[in-house]
């Protein structure tokens, strides 16, 4: 990644090729960590025969990942990554300390960061779809109830579209980072789910992006 309004915005660092190689690698094979690739449906071929007769790619409840061939052939429909870093929640007592029935009952967290690199497909809400379907993944599958973003202060962009159109509030502001953090949170993953899933407010079909998981092809790969 060469912007560096990306980079800024991002907190991130240039890499060269194979630092990012290295880097992608490692994060495919950590546990703690989902990458997603966010397409635009604009420039998916859906006569491809590696797309299902629906006109769909694979949904998110869907466990097959997507056909390496048709990755290849849709480079061009790569316009950002949407990713999930996992932690153990803190769960604390009144007293501030944790109990024994906390710690066997940890409950995952999930930091959630955005990138629509392409331009040309900012400020068209792939953000918010690229988000919600993300956050239904991690609800669903991976039994979060409580996701959190950071922010930098001049990112007035993405705070709004966090807490205006997603519903995040803010639960701590790191001065020295000048960067806020916002929380998305319910009682049980369940809860969550179901509440993301309303937001759909039903079909997928007529949104502008899908996500594939980073491991795609590799993961095609391995099985042919």
């Amino acid at each position: 990644m060469k912007d560096s309004f990306l980079l800024e915005m991002t907190g991130s660092e240039p890499l060269s090729y194979e630092e990012e190689v290295a880097m992608q690698k490692s994060w495919m094979e950590d546990e703690e960590k989902c990458t997603f690739i966010v397409l635009s449906k604009d420039e998916v071929d859906f006569n491809d025969e590696d797309v299902e007769e629906s006109g769909t790619l694979p949904s998110i409840s869907d466990e097959r990942c997507v056909p390496p061939e048709f990755i290849r052939k849709h480079l061009n429909a790569m316009i950002g990554d949407v990713n999930l870093f996992l932690s153990d929640e803190e769960e604390d007592s009144e007293d501030g300390e944790a109990t024994d029935e906390s710690v066997a009952q940890v409950q995952k967290q999930a930091e959630l960061d955005i990138m629509i690199a392409s331009r040309d497909h900012r400020r068209k809400g792939m953000g918010k779809e690229a988000v919600i379907i993300m956050m239904i993944y991690g609800a669903e599958k991976l039994g979060i109830r409580r996701f959190f973003v950071k922010i930098k202060d001049e990112n007035t962009a993405s705070r709004r579209m966090f807490e205006e159109t997603l519903g995040f509030i803010e639960c701590n502001y790191a001065a020295c980072f000048k960067e806020v953090e916002l929380e998305y949170r319910f009682d049980t993953s369940e809860e969550m789910a179901k509440k993301l899933r309303e937001r759909l407010g039903g079909s997928m079909v007529s949104w502008k992006c899908s996500i594939s998981p980073f491991s795609s092809v590799e993961h095609s790969s391995e099985e042919q």
